[in-house]
């Protein structure tokens, strides 16, 4: 029993011993991706297109080690030290591929990469804000402006240097907007350039759609106790700036609120006609634009 299991035991090892030689020398190949990371970059430089994120690496090698590959993250060191300002091609350098002896590398995509380089450069420009959106008819956008209004920008030089301003861009929806909307928005910039801070606070203003217009108002008198009097005109005709929403309610008999020219008598009056001033209320969001006469006719009876 004790040499059947001695006699077992090495007719596995010889099994395993052999397989190992066989699939050990046996060559396959794969493809290997790498991640490309820039080494030694120029402080004054900055690459604007042509450089890629990783690179496949076809290689050769014992079957067994090849399979194991896959389970290692591979970063490719890509040396910019010698970028100059414009095109430059950078060969993709078989040494540097990360692999020991045991490989042999067959091919590189791409195998050589044209890096389009520009100088870095910076500068300060405005922040202008704008704002998309519905909103209803009634109301308007009285101001909108950024905190800071200005921003740095840095990057690509031929880029930066046609710049002018930088731009946020609000997208709201409202229906019955508040009278102050503030929010943090990213500025939008080109691709390759930054700014310092990336993000302004934006704040609008909105207010009522207005229009001025012709009204008639009524005219009331005050202090008149034990006294029978009237006024002419009974309706006193006044110029207004105010929202189209209250002037829309006004024309439909709707209450838009104290709407008067008043009256008062400050002392008893004789009989007969007297000229006397007045003032005029109106309702929240109105203003006075004109209005005649300065005076109006009391009729004071016995």
């Amino acid at each position: 029993m004790l040499k059947n299991w001695k006699d077992f035991a090495i007719a596995l090892a010889l099994a395993i011993l052999t397989w190992y030689f066989i699939t050990g020398r046996e060559k396959v190949e794969a493809w290997v991706d790498m991640n490309v990371e820039m080494t030694n970059v120029p402080n004054d430089l900055t690459i604007r297109k042509g450089l890629v994120s990783k690179i496949e690496v076809r290689v050769r090698g014992p079957k067994g080690l090849v399979r194991s590959l896959d389970r290692h993250k591979w970063t490719y060191s890509l040396d910019v030290s010698r970028l100059r300002v414009g095109e430059n091609l950078v060969d993709i350098d078989r040494e540097r591929i990360p692999l020991s002896m045991a490989y042999e590398v067959v091919e590189i995509k791409p195998s050589r990469l044209i890096l389009s380089v520009d100088r870095l450069s910076k500068k300060t420009v405005p922040v202008v804000a704008e704002w998309r959106g519905a909103l209803n008819p009634d109301y308007r956008l009285l101001e909108i402006k950024t905190q800071p209004e200005l921003v740095d920008v840095h990057g690509a030089e031929r880029q930066v240097r046609q710049m002018t301003q930088a731009r946020v861009s609000a997208q709201v929806d409202f229906d019955v907007p508040p009278a102050v909307w503030a929010d943090d928005v990213p500025i939008k910039l080109a691709d390759g350039v930054d700014a310092t801070p990336g993000q302004v606070r934006v704040t609008m203003r909105f207010g009522p759609e207005v229009k001025s217009e012709w009204i008639s108002v009524p005219v009331h008198i005050a202090g008149a106790q034990g006294l029978k009097v009237r006024s002419v005109p009974k309706h006193l005709r006044l110029e207004v700036e105010a929202p189209v929403y209250a002037l829309r309610d006004l024309a439909a008999g709707r209450d838009v609120g104290s709407l008067a020219a008043t009256i008062r008598l400050a002392q008893p009056l004789k009989p007969g006609r007297h000229a006397e001033h007045y003032n005029i209320s109106l309702p929240e969001g109105f203003r006075l634009l004109s209005h005649a006469p300065e005076t109006i006719q009391v009729i004071v009876r016995r």
